[in-house]
């Protein structure tokens, strides 16, 4: 279902009226740049954007990722599909407010989770989303379960 910009805008209005991160309001935040939005990260994230600044003068690698991610990004939102999904396997891209309302699907090792970025996510980890493993739930010994089962008795 692809819908208008217009409609879009209004749902997100609409979504986004008592929404606020960190104190400021959402239609505020969206029109941060990252060095205002630097000042409402916790340490981690101000590490993390300092050092990709570094990083562009680095590692080529790296660079090419990120751009291709965020130029793919910007090529969705301005051809107008809101509702397409962007494939990843960067997760440790950190979440800005101009990914609010946009969905991802985030590379967890195995598949591929699909993600809806809502406004209290603004500053965490695309990854944090999406976890890479699951606890193992093993079941009850019986048959052919193990060499040591054939002694437990059966019902």
């Amino acid at each position: 279902m692809i819908i208008s910009r217009k409609k879009f805008n209004e749902n997100l209005q609409k979504d986004m009226t008592l929404r606020n991160y960190k104190g400021k309001k959402f239609k505020k935040l969206i029109k941060f740049n990252i060095t205002e939005l630097y000042d409402l990260l916790d340490s981690r994230r101000k590490r993390k954007i300092s050092r990709c600044a570094a990083r562009l003068k680095l590692k080529k690698r790296h660079r090419l990722y990120e751009q291709n991610f965020v130029s793919k990004f910007k090529k969705i939102t301005s051809a107008g599909t809101d509702t397409k999904s962007l494939k990843t396997h960067i997760r440790n891209f950190i979440i800005f407010p101009v990914f609010v309302n946009r969905k991802f699907l985030i590379y967890s090792g195995k598949s591929f989770i699909k993600i809806d970025i809502k406004v209290d996510m603004i500053g965490s980890y695309l990854g944090e989303y999406s976890p890479t493993y699951t606890k193992v739930q093993h079941g009850a010994p019986g048959i052919g379960a193990s060499h040591s089962s054939r002694f437990i008795p059966l019902k």
